[in-house]
């Protein structure tokens, strides 16, 4: 009997168990539809950004809850619509199934109504400031006025920013509304603000400083005190500040406004360590492996002077550089000084020089166009296959460029372009011009396709080919010229196959490239280029070309490169192909 009730109790507390495991299968999630029933089209597609229904993901195991579930929808639907600009608009929603059996059909019906017209705008101010604009046309701003949410905010944005450039640093925005008339289908703008007290530029008061002295920092401000306050005169000292390159974190910011309307601005300063020293590799079949270590010391005298020491070596040049630049904020610009040793061995030539430099440098256009002029000389030992030759050159060398490129190493937008022109005398007297241009432009959701192109034209006049010592005379071929050719290659060789260069040079390049994942791109370009014995750049000469492609990975300091490249109609000193390693875009 005992054994038999036993059995009993386990029979029934497996069939319990059973059950229980059942349960949350028959209450299992109903499968569902959906249907828009008189939507607006041009939000058919935010409804679907914005439905719970849609993203699925949550269980509504009884009709109830998707009840609940399609009404949250619809309260959605209905905001987003009075959002575009639909004031009296109004959804609801009904359930349909053919059976019991069916899943269930949840319907959902718009009725939007009018897309409302604003006709009119008001602008509030919640304290009692006078003589500020009391609508767009007194602020001299075009907004787009449609009913929509989006086009009023923008509006109320640009009004604000309006004050702000205007003398009011504490204007803010309250709110903002639309008065309908539901009648007519048209609406009034409304829009509240809090102005706070008018101001004008006071003094900086700068706090953080350990190293560098105040008195340059306020050659860099971009207003005069007793002036009204502009925020973008704010927002240009705050880019001064950045591009001395001497601090880490930067805050601008006006302060309270004294009794005679002056107000402070506030300026806090954290300063990057002063000394840096960094290293690069490279390596190229043209040029074989090379490298360069620097050492930059910031702030040296406290006026964000900066002396950078730069070693280049590869197996056809060796350089030593020291470049000395102290910022002169009244131009803007800076002076400079430089000086450099430099030894190379290429097959056209063998070279030792030693330059000496100092000039000055003024910045325009907000920073994008700057101008050099300098004084120069430069002497080198120059040895050929025939010949060996001592140079001395005096030189003023001129330059403008511009340059509103977003990124050293890997721009994305932008254009760089440059005119050099230096005239020489001393041991010749010719004068040799450089123009360059590079940009791009970018396709494709994220940017993901790249089309970059370069140009460059040289030219020398007033001394022939001849006379022309070798180490001045221009070359094209390599990982920076035409890829696919040696070092100074592409262009005409003498009888020992060593190339000869020219006065004038055409240099162009196309590149393709594409994201294929987060951190890899792949590329493929054809370069082309010219060398001519005539002063000016001839058309009518040979052009070397050369394709291939590539791939970068991109990591934080910039893209590392790998380029193999081929030359088209290729003579007999030519390498079939060429390898090329570097960080940084080619351009």
């Amino acid at each position: 009997m005992t054994a038999g009730r036993n059995l009993n109790c386990v029979a029934l507390l497996v069939a319990v168990m059973m059950i229980a495991a059942a349960a949350p299968a028959a209450a299992a999630t109903p499968s569902y539809s959906f249907a828009f029933e008189g939507a607006p089209e041009a939000l058919q597609a935010e409804f679907n950004a914005l439905s719970e229904l849609k993203k699925g993901g949550v269980e509504y195991p009884t009709r109830a809850a998707l009840r609940r579930a399609a009404k949250r929808d619809v309260d959605a639907f209905v905001k987003a619509m009075q959002s575009a600009g639909y004031y009296a608009a109004k959804a609801s929603f009904r359930l349909e199934r053919q059976t019991e059996s069916d899943a269930p059909v949840v319907i959902f019906e718009f009725d939007p109504g009018a897309l409302f017209v604003i006709t009119n705008t008001e602008i509030i101010y919640e304290d009692e400031a006078e003589g500020l604009p009391e609508n767009f046309e007194e602020a001299d701003i075009e907004a787009n006025m449609s009913a929509a949410g989006a086009a009023l905010r923008d509006a109320q944005i640009a009004f604000r920013n309006y004050l702000w450039e205007n003398g009011y640093p504490a204007a803010e925005i309250v709110a903002r509304r639309a008065s309908a008339n539901f009648d007519t289908g048209t609406a009034t703008a409304i829009f509240v603000f809090r102005s706070g007290p008018k101001a004008k530029f006071g003094d900086p008061k700068i706090e953080g400083l350990t190293k560098t002295h105040e008195h340059y920092l306020l050659k860099l401000t971009t207003w005069e005190r007793g002036e009204t306050y502009e925020r973008s005169k704010i927002i240009a000292f705050r880019d001064r500040l950045a591009a001395t390159g001497l601090f880490s974190t930067i805050s601008v910011a006006p302060g309270t406004p004294a009794e005679n309307g002056e107000t402070p601005i506030i300026v806090t300063l954290e300063e990057r360590k002063r000394r840096t020293i960094g290293a690069g590799v490279s390596y190229s079949t043209a040029e074989g492996p090379g490298g360069r270590i620097f050492f930059e010391n910031r702030n040296m005298f406290r006026h964000g002077e900066k002396l950078r020491i730069e070693l280049t070596g590869s197996k056809i040049e060796q350089a030593i550089n020291f470049d000395f630049t102290r910022p002169f904020p009244t131009l803007p610009g800076e002076v400079f000084g430089n000086f450099e040793f430099r030894n190379e061995t290429t097959d056209a030539f063998d070279a030792r020089s030693v330059a000496v430099a100092s000039g000055v440098a003024k910045k325009w256009l907000d920073d994008r166009l700057e101008t050099r002029a300098a004084a120069a000389f430069e002497t080198s030992k120059v040895k050929d296959s025939t010949s060996e030759t001592r140079t001395y050159f005096f030189s003023t060398p001129l330059s403008a460029t511009w340059n509103s490129e977003d990124d050293v190493l890997d721009p994305t937008r932008g254009v760089r372009a440059s005119w050099v022109v230096t005239p020489y005398v001393g041991s010749d007297a010719f004068t040799q011009t450089e123009l360059t241009a590079r940009s791009r432009l970018v396709f494709g959701p994220d940017n993901r396709l790249t089309l970059a192109g370069r140009i460059g034209l040289g030219a020398t006049f007033g001394s022939s080919l001849t006379a022309l010592p070798r180490n001045k005379r221009l070359y094209a071929g390599g990982g920076g010229s035409v890829r696919g050719f040696g070092f100074q290659e592409a262009g005409p060789i003498d009888a020992n196959d060593d190339p000869v260069g020219g006065r004038s040079l055409i240099e162009a390049a196309v590149e393709a490239r594409a994201m294929v994942s987060q951190n890899i791109q792949i590329a493929g370009f054809v370069d082309t280029g010219s060398v001519s014995a005539n002063a000016l750049p001839d058309f009518d000469e040979r052009f070397f070309v050369g394709v291939g492609g590539g791939v970068r990975y991109l990591t934080p300091i910039g893209p590392l490169r790998a380029d193999v490249a081929f030359p088209l109609d290729k003579r007999d000193t030519d390498r079939s192909f060429q390898i090329f390693i570097a960080i940084g875009q080619p351009f």
